[in-house]
């Protein structure tokens, strides 16, 4: 039984922490605002104010802002500030089991997903795919904050209720697509492709047994999306899940070849090849991931797919 964190109340603290990489001050001004414009009282880690390398922070002081977000009584979620790169190198240095005792909503996507998967397998936490602190889902007039309805709706529905997101409908009511019509049930997991194959063979690699795996990914060119799901089937996950939703996979490219007329396969080509020769459930063009308007999705509740009526429903509340 998964741990499901309170929701939100108007007023609360949320903690803003950069466990990635860094974002510059202006991006973090507006990060703030629009915290605040949600009805939330923002308090900026110290990892929000610094940068190393490719990093906000060496790994010590970035684990130590997770940690000390969590541990904080008084701080009732955490949004992450951008993603980038940077959540596998900390996975060692949290602290799980005073997280699992500590369940608070939790935010974020892209290089977040690595935390997604341990809060979820190790301390059996949900927790929210869905927009950081820098991601953008709001214009800004003189000193109005206007947010994009479709993101603010899901994200507002899933952190500050306790009622099931219910149907997923694609924004703009695009249709989804499936390439095996075939049911399945069961808890959603996963998230950007790259950092779930990153893990492979590590104590936090991803358990598929039984879940619906949700996967997308961005800026890869098409063969090295072939790879990487290559490697998830060799490793079984595939025979494993009960299903799999493609969701958004935005400036992954097919690339030319050195031969006439050459060029990758189609993403399309390469899920019917490595993916539905398993015979789960797959859905295809999920508009959720590195895409915007972005739903946000609670990984570690419970999703059906009802391929005949071409469905997904969240039937499972994230918070309590």
């Amino acid at each position: 039984m998964n741990k499901k964190p309170k929701s939100l109340r108007i007023g609360d603290k949320v903690a803003v922490v950069a466990p990635s990489s860094a974002t510059d001050s202006a991006s973090l001004e507006k990060a703030e605002k629009k915290l605040k414009a949600m009805g939330l009282n923002p308090v900026m880690f110290p990892t929000c104010y610094t940068n190393y390398g490719h990093l906000s922070a060496p790994d010590e002081m970035r684990a130590k802002d997770v940690n000390d977000a969590f541990r904080d009584e008084s701080i009732k979620g955490i949004i992450c500030l951008r993603g980038g790169y940077g959540t596998p190198r900390i996975l060692n240095k949290l602290d799980y089991e005073m997280i699992a005792e500590n369940p608070k909503v939790f935010v974020g996507f892209s290089d977040i997903t690595a935390l997604h998967v341990a809060f979820n397998q190790i301390c059996h936490m949900t927790t929210f795919h869905g927009p950081m602190a820098t991601s953008n889902f709001a214009k800004f007039k003189n000193e109005d904050v206007l947010f994009e309805p479709y993101t603010y709706n899901s994200l507002q529905r899933n952190i500050f209720t306790n009622e099931p997101a219910g149907e997923h409908k694609n924004s703009g009511d695009e249709p989804l697509s499936f390439f095996c019509c075939k049911d399945a049930e069961g808890e959603l997991i996963g998230g950007n492709l790259t950092l779930l194959v990153s893990t492979m063979g590590s104590p936090y690699e991803l358990d598929a047994r039984g879940k619906i795996l949700f996967i997308e990914e961005v800026n890869e060119p098409i063969y090295k999306i072939d790879r990487m799901l290559t490697t998830l089937a060799l490793a079984g996950k595939f025979e494993q899940c009960a299903g799999v939703v493609f969701g958004t996979f935005t400036g992954c490219e097919r690339e030319e070849k050195a031969y006439e007329g050459g060029l990758d396969l189609t993403l399309e080509e390469v899920i019917n090849n490595t993916v539905v020769p398993f015979g789960k459930a797959v859905v295809y063009n999920f508009k959720a991931g590195h895409s915007f308007p972005q739903p946000t999705l609670a990984f570690g509740t419970n999703v059906k797919i009802d391929a005949c009526r071409n469905k997904v429903i969240f039937t499972e509340s994230g918070c309590r």
